[in-house]
């Protein structure tokens, strides 16, 4: 008996050594940990506690949601198994009570500290600096406060500078910032010098919240008490300028990291490579991630993810494609948020057969698409009009076991209001309450938004009604969402019908109502009937906005009825309403168009003294009207000057002066503006590249003209339809035929077309006429006249968003910018309505020619070749102008080559 009893006590001893040797080196694992403590509950003794302490120890740091859970379990086997031969002590309790706060479970660990009370141990800070963090983690910080000031000096045990630093945090993750920052400042009256953890939090919280100069305050001090800043600290400085968008004073941060013999590190890098692509500078973000290797940084996954992700923000497959592969060649292996990274960009541009080729390439990796993935999958079909296959894809998402969101069920209910499925939508909102999801006005709104930007003002109607049925009440944004999709789609009369209806409904019509409705008529050049509106409004008693004033002010100076927009202004004056930005870009618009330039500039001149938040918008109206009245000088002076409001020239800006560079003859100027625009980082857009082309066709110089040809063709920009129509009237004269190889390749077949075959059946004028009748992309219309003749200033943007819910001012505000060109859009519209009507006569008297133009509409599609698809918009209008035995013939070649 004794030779057992003396070998169980020699394995207890070897195992407390060995555990004790590991657990020092770090070397212990988990299941090793396991195994240990199954083997010494045998065997163990009195002293043996201190190795369960560690093992406990090891098994509470394991990096799985488990382990605290584990450790209760463990310890209650402890209890149960061996009480009579190893007793916790107060180590072991202070371990238990951490695990009972990360599980959450405050009132056990509360009853382990009072195990440790009642027991006699001595109470420490650690014990104590647990249960300070489960309170802050459980939001009751103030109850924290209240035992880091009172109770721990009554314990025996005074607050340390991490008992400080986890209250600090508490109160800075609960947003009471002030309460935080006067801790930190009440912990170093009390003599607690802060450490680096302290000023980290503290500088973290405030940049957080925004208030980053103060957070350089603390910065500052930190240094100046001989602190050492590590990488947290700056990372956490660096992402509050970065969330503020003051990219200089980053600049100064990684230069000042570098003087303290610090080096950025992968956090460091993600910041400013998420920040550089969600505004659109993927190409400085991936000059940064380049420079991560030549220092030796490896990137992890997530760094790839967030390039990745702006590449398909913006569109750029080809370069997406490229990264996806350097990524799998530097051996990091695609997870599941770049697959549907990969997977939404393709959905996004409706390219459903490539997306579904990472669909199931995602599932050939081992990886299940989650609500993500099926819910870009369904908005993409829902949006190309595949509401059945959207709805398989339900099918197969639920059967898969995964729970739809919020954003899979308005999709699918977007879906089934476009193609008119009424009853489907109805049954569908029904599973989304079962579902427990809540749908309020919310949801509706944001659906009637969306079809109301697409012009589907019927089927947003219809789900006023939808929404009554289901028990939810339209309020006023559901109106205000139907006004702005009648006025969007020029149904002015029926959108003033709305606001009987709001009142018979018990709703009352509020500024941002009005507002919208003052600008449909606006827009519509019924200033008379805005007016009237206006008074309405103030007799009703409704208070204008700002926006309110800046769309009648808009509308006003849009007709030329300059004494009223001045009598308006001064109203406005005496009103005190505070104007914006928008007000004065507006009056400096207007006085421009109606030839007041001298008195616009004065105006200019006084805003500058008075250093109101001017933009880039305000100064690009002055420079455009300077230009075009013939005062370059004092337009370049006004271009030098833009950097010193903080301020950088736009791409509206360089168009400006590039034209006028080219309408002059300084084409050397012209070339070193646009390389200088590049370098600073300001990437031409479509309207800018297509006027550019048109300035130097029209003064013959059709080499230059080639080299932005081909820039338009590297960024995948359209041709817009004046610059198509230039090309073909130009190309149509004899002496610019040998200049033709200077085109790129994709568009000589409007030359060879022209003078094959066009030239024999219609003169130049018509060729412009046929042109202008085709329908480009959207977003390629820009303007043939005089820039300073447009609202472009006001607006780069050509669609007026809908109110959000919020309905801010701001949203009101760019409401009321006009993008110039809706009569010009309204004409060209028009004649394609009559040319379309034209076509249908013409294909109801030959339904043999009918049948040989869906052929070759089918061949485009298989085919999906750009070229294919203008030369069958070449035929189609062709055959308007032509009789059509004369079409028949020359057609016979054409149809051969297709």
């Amino acid at each position: 008996m004794s030779r057992r009893v003396s070998a169980a006590a020699d394995r207890c001893l070897e195992l407390e050594r060995v555990i004790a040797s590991r657990a020092r080196s770090g070397s212990l694992g988990l299941d090793e940990a396991l195994k240990l403590f199954d083997e010494l509950l045998h065997c163990a003794r009195p002293a043996s506690v201190r190795a369960f302490n560690q093992l406990l120890t090891v098994v509470s740091r394991a990096g799985c949601s488990s382990a605290s859970e584990r450790v209760v379990s463990l310890f209650t086997r402890m209890a149960r198994e061996c009480s009579s031969k190893v007793a916790p002590n107060a180590c072991t309790y202070s371990i238990l009570i951490g695990c009972f706060c990360r599980m959450g479970r405050l009132e056990h660990g509360f009853a382990a500290f009072g195990l440790i009370l009642k027991t006699g141990w001595r109470v420490n800070v650690i014990v104590i600096s647990q249960l300070l963090k489960g309170l802050c983690d459980a939001k009751r910080v103030d109850e924290a406060t209240d035992i880091l000031l009172l109770r721990m000096s009554e314990f025996g045990c005074p607050p340390d500078v991490v008992a400080y630093n986890t209250v600090i945090n508490g109160f800075f993750r609960e947003g009471q910032v002030e309460k935080a920052y006067n801790l930190f400042l009440e912990m170093m009256d009390q003599g607690i010098p802060p450490n680096v953890v302290t000023y980290t939090t503290v500088i973290d919280g405030l940049c957080k919240a925004q208030v980053v100069d103060r957070a350089k305050g603390v910065f500052q001090q930190m240094i100046d008490r001989g602190v050492k800043p590590d990488n947290g600290t700056y990372n956490c400085l660096i992402h509050g300028y970065l969330s503020t968008g003051k990219w200089k004073e980053v600049v100064q941060m990684l230069e000042e990291m570098s003087t303290h013999g610090l080096e950025p590190d992968c956090i460091t890098y993600a910041l400013l490579l998420d920040y550089l692509c969600k505004n659109g500078r993927c190409r400085e973000a991936r000059l940064f991630f380049d420079s991560m290797f030549r220092k030796g940084i490896k990137p992890d996954v997530a760094i790839y993810a967030i390039l990745l992700h702006g590449y398909a923000t913006k569109g750029a497959l080809s370069e997406m494609h490229s990264f996806l592969d350097l990524m799998v060649g530097n051996g990091v292996s695609p997870n599941r948020r770049i697959f549907n990274i990969m997977f939404c960009a393709y959905a996004k541009k409706a390219m459903i057969e490539e997306a579904m080729h990472i669909f199931n390439k995602m599932r050939q990796q081992g990886l299940s698409p989650d609500v993500v993935s099926f819910g870009a999958l369904i908005d993409a079909l829902c949006k190309l009009g595949r509401v059945d296959d959207a709805v398989l894809q339900f099918n197969q998402m639920i059967n898969e076991g995964v729970t739809p969101n919020i954003f899979v069920f308005s999709s699918l209910v977007y879906g089934l209001c476009t193609v008119g499925k009424w009853e489907k939508a109805e049954e569908l909102f029904f599973e989304v309450l079962d579902q427990g999801i809540c749908v309020d006005a919310v949801f509706f709104n944001t659906l009637m938004c969306n079809l109301c930007n697409e012009g589907r003002v019927m089927e947003a109607q219809r789900l006023i009604d939808l929404m009554i049925r289901v028990g939810v009440r339209p309020n006023v944004i559901s109106y205000n969402t139907l006004v702005a999709g009648h006025c969007l789609t020029g149904r002015i009369d029926e959108a003033a019908k709305l606001l009987d209806v709001m009142v018979s409904n018990g709703l009352k019509p509020n500024e941002f109502t009005y507002t919208i409705l003052l600008r449909g008529y606006c827009k519509a050049r019924r200033v008379d009937d805005a007016y009237s509106l206006f008074r309405e409004m103030l007799m009703k008693g409704v208070t204008p906005v700002v926006a309110t004033y800046n769309t009648i002010l808009h509308g006003l100076f849009q007709t030329g009825r300059f004494s009223e927009a001045n009598e308006l202004y001064l109203n406005m004056i005496n009103s005190r309403t505070k104007c914006d930005i928008y007000t004065y870009n507006i009056i400096l618009n207007g006085l421009c168009k109606n030839n007041f330039v001298d008195e616009a500039f004065k105006m200019f001149r006084r805003l500058c003294s008075k250093d109101p938040q001017l933009d880039s918008v305000t100064f690009n109206i002055m420079i455009g009207a300077l230009l075009k009245g013939g005062r370059k000088e004092d337009a370049m002076d006004l271009f030098a000057t833009i950097s010193a409001y903080g301020l950088v020239p736009d791409v509206v800006t360089y168009r400006l002066i590039a034209e006028n560079l080219i309408e002059e003859g300084s084409l050397g100027e012209f070339d070193g503006l646009f390389s200088a625009m590049e370098k600073s980082g300001t990437a031409p857009n479509s309207h800018m590249l297509n006027a550019l082309v048109r300035r130097l066709l029209h003064r013959g110089d059709i080499s230059r003209a080639g080299v932005y040809l081909y820039k338009l063709d590297e960024k995948n920009f359209s041709l817009e339809a004046s610059t198509t129509s230039m090309l073909i009237s130009l190309y149509s004269r004899g002496e610019y035929q040998p200049h033709a190889k200077s085109l790129p390749e994709k568009y000589r077949f409007l030359i060879e077309a022209n003078t094959s075959s066009l030239s024999t059946v219609i003169n130049n004028d018509d060729a412009t006429l046929m042109i202008h009748g085709l329908e480009f992309p959207k977003d390629d219309a820009e303007l043939d006249a005089d820039p300073s003749d447009s609202d472009g200033y006001l607006s780069e943007d050509p669609e007026c968003p809908y109110y959000s819910d919020s309905e801010d001012e701001k949203a009101a505000e760019d409401c009321i910018m006009e993008d110039g060109l809706y009569r010009q859009n309204d004409d060209m519209n028009r004649d394609i309505k009559k040319q379309k009507k034209k076509l249908k006569k013409l294909l109801d008297k030959d339904p043999g020619f009918a049948n040989f133009l869906e052929n070759g509409s089918r061949i485009w599609r298989a085919t999906e070749a750009k070229e294919t698809l203008m030369k069958m918009e070449w035929i189609l209008w062709m055959m308007m102008i032509t009789p059509m035995m004369e079409m028949t013939q020359m057609l016979r070649p054409l149809q051969a080559r297709l």
